[in-house]
């Protein structure tokens, strides 16, 4: 894990719940990324995390995904790993996947933004106070490289917040500087939009602890000590 960058260049926060549509452990609503069907998929032993790095490394299905994981005590807290399963399906749709892993973990649920199937905390629904569900009126992005630059901008929003960065590995740089302004949607749809704009397949991600909250992002699938 790399180190917290200063607190001027600190993050700040994401993307907030896209109500638009219910979340819901049950199927959201019907979209091509929900549909897409994963032949084998297989997770043993493991967290809700580590099931969705099973499922972000298919090579069969196209996603984006927020995940925002259960704040520990600290940062330097062991991952949360108190609910573990095993699960095999066959032939299952992205939506039969999220179903089951909620299933498993009553704690989580999931929604649609966009092109991105997000994935909270159920506590996180209807807390105003958590910095995901911030509603940012507008906010411009000028010439950024890459998704961490995004969060400049974003903690000047929120300077109250508090929000560090973490690598996930690998490259998750824009093709070309990126200059885009958004208006009227919440931090987690911003962090949607910013992880979305780096290619086909990427993860943005909120762990940490209650001391210090980080994020980070990746193109392609990312790791947990599970699947690494």
């Amino acid at each position: 894990m790399t180190t917290l960058i200063p607190i001027t260049c600190l993050a700040a926060l994401f993307s907030a719940l896209s109500f638009a549509q219910t979340p819901q452990c049950a199927a959201v609503e019907s979209a091509p990324p929900l549909d897409q069907e994963v032949p084998h998929y297989e997770l043993t032993n493991g967290s809700i995390v580590d099931g969705l790095a099973e499922l972000s490394h298919n090579r069969s299905v196209q996603l984006h995904l927020g995940i925002e994981e259960i704040l520990r005590e600290r940062l330097q807290s062991p991952l949360d790993r108190s609910v573990r399963f095993s699960v095999v399906l066959e032939h299952k749709s992205v939506r039969d996947i999220l179903n089951a892993l909620c299933a498993y973990d009553a704690r989580y649920t999931w929604s649609t933004d966009g092109q991105t199937i997000n994935v909270y905390p159920q506590a996180r629904v209807s807390d105003s106070t958590d910095l995901l569900n911030f509603r940012i009126e507008r906010i411009e992005l000028a010439e950024i490289p890459d998704p961490d630059q995004a969060l400049t901008p974003l903690s000047k929003l929120f300077p109250g917040e508090e929000i560090g960065y973490m690598q996930l590995g690998g490259e998750a740089a824009y093709d070309a500087p990126w200059t885009v302004t958004f208006e009227n949607l919440t931090a987690r749809q911003f962090m949607n939009r910013i992880a979305e704009h780096i290619g086909p397949r990427t993860i943005w991600r909120w762990q940490g602890g209650k001391d210090a909250r980080v994020f980070g992002f990746a193109r392609g699938g990312f790791e947990t000590r599970q699947t690494q």
